[in-house]
């Protein structure tokens, strides 16, 4: 009986321990298991940093590049811009023409090229951003002549590409088309020698104001050569030509002048960028000579001027046109000047008391003709990124 009985004691005690070492086994298991489910889980939470990091940097280096491009791609827009709209006969340099002096307009397929120079010290400049400069790759900023350079209006792409200077993988171009367009129709610069919107009332041009025209003296948006209630010639001297021409096809005096300007605001920007455009606030008269046989300048008067008189002896070559008020002007063009090219008054001409002398000129105008005044328009939707 007491063998038994301890046989059975140590028998219990034997599975005892057996149900320990199976409990302890079971809880390094699932310890290794955890440890496991954590290491992974560092694991894929590491790499998703790792990745969004990634990202983070592209999409950093993407902005930068692209700020960089960008900044190039206006520059190069302002740059042809200063190149048609300063006093300078100096277009862009196309490679393929090879006599500016006799045949100046280049051909569609032609390129030029730029710098990015915003300091204008003849060197080509990086672009800083962010932690990287970019540079242009190529030749620079490219033009490239989509049409003709005498078309109007002439289509010209402005690309570049820029490219990091630490990381030169980092790359961008873009891409857009902008329209060459004269500044004023043909009849700006080779118009009749007088051009008023409405009508000239009979005893309106009083003194002894001289027209000298070659070929057309008169022009009216609203009346013609038959229509002597509407342009009555009043006192003008003609020397040459007196004929007043048929009635001209437009909506506006400032849509036959300045063809697909908008409005005046147009001019206005143009005033602010181009030396041989004048857009006048001022009251006072105008006694300033201004432009040459081979450079006109449109000279124009804006409606809160109250149409200056021009006096002084001035002499003036191109366009000089009145933005007439409501009532039309009181007493336009009073004093002794010259205007070789054509005067141009909004509305009715009820008053011009003058001894001024309006002397036709043919300046070109037309495609093909020297490019004086021009201004540059981005072509909507022409934006491309790369």
């Amino acid at each position: 009986m007491d063998v038994k009985q301890v046989n059975s004691v140590k028998t219990g005690m034997r599975g005892s321990c057996g149900f320990g070492y199976q409990r302890g086994a079971v809880a390094l298991v699932v310890t290794l298991i955890l440890v496991i489910v954590a290491s992974l889980s560092s694991l894929v939470v590491n790499k998703s940093a790792i990745n969004e990091q990634q990202r983070s940097g592209i999409n950093l280096r993407s902005k930068e590049v692209y700020a960089a491009a960008n900044g190039a791609l206006e520059h190069g827009i302002a740059q042809i811009e200063i190149w048609y709209t300063d006093s300078d006969d100096t277009t862009p340099d196309w490679l393929a023409v090879v006599d500016e002096a006799n045949d100046p307009n280049a051909l569609a397929g032609d390129t030029a090229t730029s710098i990015y120079d915003p300091n204008g010290d003849l060197v080509a400049d990086t672009i800083a951003q962010g932690i990287d400069d970019f540079g242009l790759l190529g030749a620079g900023i490219t033009y490239t002549l989509l049409t003709d350079e005498a078309a109007e209006p002439a289509i010209i792409e402005v690309s570049v590409t820029v490219a990091g200077q630490a990381e030169s993988h980092v790359t961008k171009t873009l891409s857009v088309r902008v329209l060459r367009t004269k500044l004023g129709s043909p009849s700006a610069f080779s118009g009749p020698a007088l051009i008023v919107e409405d009508c000239i009332a009979v005893g309106a041009i009083l003194g002894t104001p001289d027209i000298q025209a070659y070929d057309v003296a008169i022009a009216s948006i609203a009346g013609d050569s038959g229509d002597t209630d509407c342009i009555n010639p009043g006192q003008f001297d003609f020397s040459g030509s007196n004929q007043i021409a048929e009635e001209i096809v437009s909506d506006s005096l400032f849509e036959a002048m300045f063809g697909a300007i908008e409005d005046d605001q147009g001019v206005q920007d143009m005033a602010a960028k181009s030396p041989d455009v004048y857009f006048i606030t001022d009251t006072s008269p105008w006694s300033a000579n201004l432009g040459d046989a081979t450079h006109p300048v449109i000279l124009y008067f804006d409606e809160s001027s109250g149409c200056p008189s021009i006096n002084g002896g001035a002499i003036i070559f191109g366009l000089v046109y009145y933005d007439t008020p409501p009532g039309g002007c009181a007493n336009p063009g009073t004093g002794n000047a010259k205007i070789f090219g054509t005067m141009a008054f909004e509305g009715d001409l009820k008053k011009f008391n003058s001894n001024i002398e309006i002397t036709q000129t043919d300046f070109g105008g037309g495609p093909g003709d020297p490019i004086y005044v021009s201004y540059i328009t981005p072509l909507p939707g022409s934006w491309r990124d790369f």
